[in-house]
């Protein structure tokens, strides 16, 4: 999306006998712990995000066109600030691919350590699901 929702929703309606958590990583957090130095890099710099380029990443490569018109990949800086609050956090995921004026393979590095950095288990809620949960 070109405007990033505001939060995100889930809810359990049914779940597996076992396995099935989710996991949710705290990118304020994990902002707030990187070294100075990275976080005066990557101030400013914008990624890509596109659904085509996480799903790869784990086999599925079967869109159709139609899908591929209505789902274009989008530019999104890759730290916001809140308005409220004015903390800083970092704007990735899985589907951060790249950052745009930057090689693409020294970007993509750039992006899978910062995910790595921010998925380390001190910054991660796992959720064990029970039906009626819902988070938010």
């Amino acid at each position: 999306k070109h405007k990033p929702a505001r939060f995100s929703m889930l809810s359990a309606r049914a779940i597996p006998a076992e396995g099935g958590e989710t996991e949710f990583a705290d990118m304020r957090a994990a902002y707030d712990a990187l070294p100075d130095e990275t976080k005066r890099q990557i101030e400013g710099l914008i990624a890509e995000h596109s659904i085509f380029h996480s799903r790869s990443r784990i086999g599925f490569t079967d869109f159709n066109p139609d899908v591929a018109q209505a789902l274009p990949p989008v530019q999104q800086v890759m730290v916001r600030t809140h308005p409220g609050s004015g903390r800083k956090t970092l704007y990735l995921a899985s589907h951060a691919s790249h950052v745009i004026g930057w090689p693409i393979e020294t970007g993509h590095k750039l992006i899978e350590d910062l995910l790595d950095f921010a998925t380390q288990p001190q910054f991660v809620y796992q959720h064990r699901w029970q039906v009626g949960d819902l988070v938010m």
